[in-house]
């Protein structure tokens, strides 16, 4: 995974911590009986003021390009 850095959370402006406050395949997932061989859920953040926020990718370069869009 690329240290490519994050925005702050747009809602609460709070940094987001990478081992905390986002699930990331690659470290996070496990196979179980109900999920044996697909990899996982894909790359997401959820933020403790409630935000959460997924891409719909296991790219970490294509999920920060996207989390790190703002208006």
């Amino acid at each position: 995974m690329n240290e490519t850095e994050l925005k702050p959370c747009p809602k609460c402006g709070k940094e987001i911590d990478i081992e905390k406050d986002m699930y990331i395949p690659d470290r996070d997932w496990c196979p179980s009986f109900y999920d044996p061989d697909s990899g996982g859920d894909h790359i997401s953040i959820h933020c403790e003021c409630g935000l959460e926020f997924s891409a719909h990718t296991h790219d970490w370069e294509e999920f920060v390009q996207e989390w790190n869009k703002r208006v």
